[in-house]
């Protein structure tokens, strides 16, 4: 079985997920496997490096237009003849399916990470037409599935929840909240679906309440959004409160120094970051947005806050940080919910199946 997946080169969500099937994949004698990604500005070397590191085939293609995009994959699957395409996120699931089409690839698979994408009614068009094609749809939650069910789609939709690595994150160096020097941090790219200025304002709430706690911002993305995110930084003195990290392939390091874990997205698919915190042991505080509010029982095993909401973020993160041992068995419990239910050895397995009944099925 060869198996090619193309996802964007930006190293987001989806491409992780990309990248955790194909090492995974890779472990099984009968499959090859191939990363394609499309070029961004944040397909650096240092993230290419740690694909080296673990032995995974890679090719980077063109991003610089659309056709150019198409034509170089056709090319590419051409030569490289994959059994499967799996075509990860939005626009790469048209662009891939699209040079599927025209390499006669035999099973062509959509995986859809967002819940909310800037379909326009031709982009729309796109995708409905390319679902006759198509011979699966994988959402990456329960949420995205039904949102993908509203578009009028040809093609079999099946929920596959994305998972995480419980074994590095967390793992046998798991420190209680109350041990951890550092109050809160976020993970994500600077986009403005992830909502930092959220996190920003209800940080400045806390600062005048005489609550002067620390904040971890680990992501790159796009540099507009991170300008306008340092600016409020400083226009609301915080700069003494608050670390940038722009790349960090440690990650799983710093969340164990931190007590809270804030997520204030817009919306989501299913956001990897939130699972990792939660093996991680933060007590993690997530908006109320699709692809996060799933993951989160709230003031069971965290916390939930209306989007856009500061002012009921800055009440909740004041709340754990006046006594943070009373929330220690909410961390615990969220650990729990992900050890057992998103595993990425289960979400790996889901896929090799899917693609183990295409053939058979053909």
């Amino acid at each position: 079985m060869r198996v090619l997946h193309f996802v964007t080169g930006g190293f987001s969500g989806a491409t992780k997920v990309a990248i955790d099937l194909v090492e995974a994949h890779n472990q099984i004698q009968s499959t090859e496997n191939l990363l394609v990604l499309r070029r961004k500005k944040t397909t650096v070397p240092e993230k290419l490096a740690e694909l080296e590191e673990k032995n995974v085939d890679y090719r980077v293609i063109t991003g610089a237009t659309h056709i150019a995009t198409v034509q170089e994959l056709k090319k590419l699957c051409e030569k490289w003849q994959p059994d499967i395409l799996v075509a990860h996120g939005f626009p790469e699931h048209l662009l891939g399916r699209r040079a599927g089409l025209l390499a006669k690839v035999p099973h062509l698979v959509q995986v859809e990470h967002n819940s909310k994408e800037r379909y326009t009614p031709w982009k729309l068009y796109q995708t409905r037409k390319l679902s006759k094609s198509t011979a699966r749809i994988v959402a990456v939650s329960e949420g995205v599935a039904q949102v993908l069910s509203q578009q009028g789609l040809k093609a079999p939709i099946q929920a596959i929840p994305n998972g995480i690595d419980t074994a590095r994150f967390g793992g046998a160096e798991l420190f209680q909240v109350t041990e951890r020097p550092k109050d809160i941090i976020m993970v994500g790219r600077y986009a403005k679906s992830k909502d930092h200025v959220t996190l920003i304002k209800a940080l400045y709430q806390l600062k005048k309440r005489g609550i002067n706690s620390t904040l971890t911002l680990v992501g790159s993305g796009g540099k507009r959004y991170q300008k306008e995110i340092h600016n409020l930084v400083k226009g609301y003195d915080l700069q003494n409160q608050v670390t940038f990290i722009e790349y960090s392939n440690e990650v799983e390091k710093l969340l164990l120094q931190h007590k809270i874990f804030v997520m204030s997205s817009r919306f989501e698919g299913l956001n990897l970051a939130v699972l990792e915190a939660m093996a991680s042991g933060c007590i993690v505080v997530g908006s109320t947005a699709m692809g996060v509010k799933e993951l989160i029982d709230d003031k069971k095993d965290g916390f939930l806050f209306p989007v856009g909401a500061a002012a009921e973020l800055a009440d909740i993160i004041a709340t754990v940080l006046s006594n943070p041992s009373n929330y220690q068995a909410l961390a615990t419990a969220a650990r729990e919910k992900v050890l057992v239910h998103y595993d990425k050895k289960q979400v790996t397995q889901a896929y090799y199946q899917l693609f183990q009944d295409l053939l058979t099925s053909h």
